[in-house]
């Protein structure tokens, strides 16, 4: 017999209402730490933790619970997943495509983002702690293919970003590339299953071009 969880709330480019989902059938997760720059963009990987993401993937949703602490009171920090190392992030991951995903759909809805990696921003209490729960059907666990979020990494940045108004033409790519990475971690997997072999980045694109 199958069993069932329930998703009582979801944050983010989804919807908000109950949704019945399979038991999930794969897990990973992502310990973060803060992050001290070295420079030409290399980090330390200290070992102060500022917070966990974990995944779970039921069919071909993934779900998303990301926390964090000690952080600032009362702010809002950017999160993405990026290719590269901790120590070293690269491009913001997306895909291998070209093209920016603002206008690709999300279980039904637009993504709204220009990365397929792009988190969102956390919300961060009066205590420094703050929670995101995402879904989506962007992203997938030891599929060996394009949509692999296994061995990237999660980068927390001090500031918030406006991703609805870098999807807008007139503000073509507005990222704010001098948001300081603050912490990271790499998403591992949990379930004891063999992990496929990951897709080899063949090239890294700008992501200058909407569809």
């Amino acid at each position: 017999m199958k069993r069932f969880v329930i998703l009582l709330f979801v944050i983010g480019c989804s919807q908000t209402e109950p949704l019945e989902l399979p038991e999930p059938e794969i897990e990973a997760s992502a310990d973060l730490y803060s992050l001290e720059s070295l420079g030409d963009d290399t980090y330390n990987l200290t070992e102060v933790s500022v917070g966990k993401a974990f995944f779970s993937q039921a069919g071909d949703v993934v779900t998303l619970t990301i926390e964090l602490h000690g952080m600032d009171p009362n702010s809002s920090k950017a999160v993405h997943i990026h290719n590269g190392s901790v120590d070293a992030p690269g491009r913001h991951w997306n895909q291998q495509s070209f093209y920016a995903f603002c206008n690709e759909t999300s279980l039904g809805e637009l993504w709204a983002k220009p990365f397929a990696g792009d988190v969102g921003n956390v919300e961060i209490d009066g205590d420094g702690y703050g929670q995101l729960i995402l879904r989506t059907d962007l992203w997938a666990l030891n599929s060996g293919d394009e949509k692999d979020i296994l061995d990237k990494v999660i980068i927390v940045h001090q500031d918030p970003e406006d991703f609805l108004t870098e999807c807008d033409p007139a503000h073509s790519h507005d990222h704010l590339h001098s948001n300081r990475k603050i912490g990271g971690g790499t998403i591992s997997l949990l379930t004891d299953i063999e992990q496929v072999a990951q897709a080899t980045m063949t090239h890294f694109p700008d992501f200058t071009l909407c569809k």
